[in-house]
């Protein structure tokens, strides 16, 4: 703590969780669906900067992620629950840390993943039978919905 305190007035203190990485995409407005789940491998201790961009051999993507189907189904479940919490809109992906007593941990929610040829976003949906064209038309088609839906509102009492 000391040392953390060196670099900041404030620190964060989380609790450490051994476990997979597991990542589910959230695509939708009012009725969000999401993609089958996706897991980070890592071949070293942390996911950190250049372990996802530059170590070739740091981590690997795994779609689908080798999990039961009903442990897939459990997580996309939470993935909509909390995207629905937060009031998400449009896209987000969720990630989770998976213990090894099978108990769910949302790690973060994402809403701006990445979409690079090694992003999992895309690959998710991808591997949900949604192809990148048509995850971009969707995503506009989302955008032009909450955008029809936020001009609907009121912006005075007159």
């Amino acid at each position: 703590m000391a040392l953390a305190f060196e670099f900041d007035h404030k620190v964060v203190v989380e609790q450490g969780i051994k476990g997979r990485e597991i990542e589910c995409a959230v695509l939708g407005n009012d009725h969000p669906q999401a993609s089958t789940c996706g897991e980070i491998v890592l071949n070293s201790e942390f996911y950190a900067y250049d372990t996802k961009y530059i170590d070739d051999q740091g981590a690997q993507v795994v779609v689908p992620a080798a999990i039961a189907p009903e442990l897939n189904d459990k997580i996309r479940a939470i993935a909509v629950q909390a995207y629905q919490t937060l009031g998400c809109s449009g896209m987000a992906r969720v990630d989770v840390f998976l213990t090894a007593d099978n108990e769910v941990v949302i790690n973060e929610i994402n809403t701006l993943p990445g979409f690079t040829n090694i992003s999992m976003y895309p690959k998710l949906w991808q591997a949900s039978g949604l192809d990148y064209t048509s995850l971009i038309t969707r995503l506009i088609e989302l955008a032009l919905e909450r955008h029809a839906a936020d001009r609907a509102l009121k912006t005075s009492m007159n």
